[in-house]
Order: structure tokens, then C-alpha cells, then sequence
């Protein structure tokens, strides 16, 4: 025989599932934003890295255009 449920236990079992739902929602907005936090962070890396190795790696090409004008002349 199915329990009967009253509208007393229906409202605090509804409340609690809102509570547990508004706790979810609350702790997957939190990781989001470390998540976001963490690639914002790995995007300024990337852009620092290739600030620093732009001219290390293209200073060579450079060179070698530099030296091959040079003979042509």
C-alpha cells in the first residue's frame, strides 16, 4: 500500500530538494569561475611565453635573411 503523504511532509521535502538544488547551483557557478580562473591564468602564460620566444625564434630567421641580402648586394 502506497504512503500517504501530507502537504505538511509534501512542503519539507519540496523545500529541502529546493535548498539541495540551490546548494548545487551554487557550487557548480564556484567551480566554473576557478575553472575560468585557471584558463585566464594558462592564456597569460601562453601570451608571456610567446612574447619571450618571438624574437628568440624569429631572430634567427632574421639573421639568414639579413646575411643573404648582404651577399646578393
Amino acid at each position: 500500500m502506497a504512503k500517504v503523504v501530507t502537504k505538511r511532509e509534501y512542503r519539507r521535502r519540496r523545500v529541502r530538494f529546493q535548498i539541495a538544488a540551490g546548494l548545487y547551483d551554487f557550487i557548480v557557478t564556484i567551480l566554473c569561475l576557478g575553472a575560468a580562473l585557471v584558463c585566464l591564468l594558462m592564456l597569460n602564460a601562453l601570451v608571456e611565453w610567446l612574447r619571450d620566444d618571438i624574437p628568440v625564434s624569429f631572430g634567427t630567421f632574421w639573421e639568414i635573411i639579413k646575411r643573404t641580402l648582404k651577399v646578393n648586394r
